[in-house]
């Protein structure tokens, strides 16, 4: 009798401990590694802030900041639990934005926009140690140049350009997990730098509004107080290979001919560019 109940108690032991192998394994961390699919396009030493949140709550999991050659070499992960359904984002070129929120990334007013990349993701449920989820970078922002010309004529001193320039817009931000604009009061003065050449970044746009201004410079022989304004949005949207909704968005440079009272466009696309020129 005593030999029976010792059996008993044997298997009952190896059914506890079944359980508690089983439960400790779903606790156990898994490892998610990223494998980005551009990664030649950028330098190895780009810094990338990962996050990682629970798909069920947007409950944060876990987050760290690392280098594109680490992600690339799996010497970098993110932890979460095994069976956690997980969404999150990577985002590079973030210095100079703030994180708002859970997925927002802003700048503020009267700051120029930050060359922010981002890429989001998703992880099912699995019992697997590690996890290597394929992402890629996508380019949410236009780097604009705009240089003006021949404006030799309007009395200028010192060979600088005499209007000082705001760039406007209704968007400050992108969210880094969908995509979306996030919207606010943008406003940012460009330095000239030289012979009338000024350069700005801008983020994928929430609506139409997207202006520039320019404004006399006193100093320089100008009238103070509002001269002129363009709306980029309009004179970006016009060329044919350009859009606002592109997967990644196209550089602009512009030049505006005074003397011609013209303007010569050049969308450059991430791997080409093209002319086109019209009149105004």
């Amino acid at each position: 009798m005593r030999f029976r109940f010792t059996i008993l108690g044997a298997v009952g032991l190896l059914f506890s401990c079944q359980n508690l192998v089983l439960e400790n394994r779903i606790d156990c961390p898994s490892m998610l590694l990223f494998d980005i699919e551009n990664a030649d396009t950028f330098e190895g030493v780009n810094r990338v802030h990962i996050e990682a949140y629970s798909q069920k709550d947007e409950a944060f999991l876990s987050a760290d900041t690392t280098f594109v050659h680490d992600i690339q070499n799996q010497s970098f992960y993110l932890k979460v639990k095994k069976l956690d359904t997980v969404t999150g984002y990577g985002v590079m070129g973030f210095e100079g934005a703030r994180k708002e929120g859970t997925f927002k990334w802003i700048v503020e007013e009267g700051a120029n926009y930050v060359p922010l990349f981002r890429f989001a993701y998703d992880k099912d449920p699995s019992l697997e140690e590690s996890v290597l989820l394929p992402v890629e970078f996508v380019k949410d922002f236009c780097r604009v140049t705009f240089r003006f010309t021949h404006y030799d004529h309007l009395g200028t001193a010192e060979d600088r350009f005499p209007f000082r320039l705001s760039v406007k817009g209704h968007t400050v931000g992108i969210d880094a997990s969908s995509g979306i604009p996030v919207k606010g009061k943008f406003r940012y003065e460009p330095v000239e730098e030289t012979g009338g050449t000024f350069r700005f970044i801008v983020p994928r746009q929430a609506d139409q509004i997207l202006t520039l201004e320019l404004y006399g410079i006193p100093e320089l022989g100008q009238e103070e107080g509002l001269a002129e304004t363009f709306n980029l949005w309009s004179l970006f949207q016009e060329q044919s290979n350009f859009s606002w909704d592109a997967k990644n968005l196209a550089d602009v440079n512009l030049e505006f001919n005074y003397k011609e009272c013209k303007f010569v466009i050049t969308v450059a696309e991430w791997e080409e560019g093209d002319n086109l020129e019209f009149e105004i």
